[in-house]
């Protein structure tokens, strides 16, 4: 139920949360061409996710598809799908809330909590995440391929 864009990469340590096969083949878990997920991430499926083209998801990372009705007298899980659209880099142990939409090219700062939508080429930091600039439009045209330069 997992569909994997080509060349995207996941690397070791991942976790992902997901109910079932048959859970991830309803509901489920897409990561778009060129995406890297970084070192001891944890995807939460259960809600279903999706990650665009050319995403950079940093190490230690928790993207949450699911919680609990904080009201609910029998603590019932509530889901919600969390999306992440093209270009977007996300810094290392960020967080993603339930329901969030990362527009295309915005930027997660490390150590953010991410409670509410971002728009697209938004740089946001902090616990809760708030915007603390904008990314250029034109520093979305790479392609997160073997030939990415590293360094100038």
């Amino acid at each position: 139920g997992i569909k994997l864009g080509e060349h995207a990469g996941v690397h070791l340590g991942c976790y992902i949360w997901f109910f079932g096969p048959n859970q991830l083949r309803r509901d489920g878990l897409h990561i778009g061409s060129y995406s890297r997920i970084n070192r001891n991430c944890c995807l939460d499926a259960r809600g279903s996710l999706w990650i665009g083209k050319n995403v950079s998801v940093s190490p230690e990372v928790t993207i949450l598809t699911a919680s609990h009705g904080v009201n609910d007298p029998q603590f019932r899980l509530q889901l919600r799908r969390v999306m992440i659209e093209d270009h977007v880099w996300i810094g290392a142990r960020a967080m993603i809330l339930p329901g969030v939409t990362l527009g295309k090219g915005c930027v997660v700062a490390a150590g953010s909590i991410v409670t509410r939508d971002v728009p697209p080429l938004m740089i946001v930091a902090g616990a809760p995440a708030r915007k603390v600039g904008m990314r250029a439009a034109e520093a979305t045209d790479y392609v997160l391929d073997q030939t990415f330069p590293l360094f100038e």
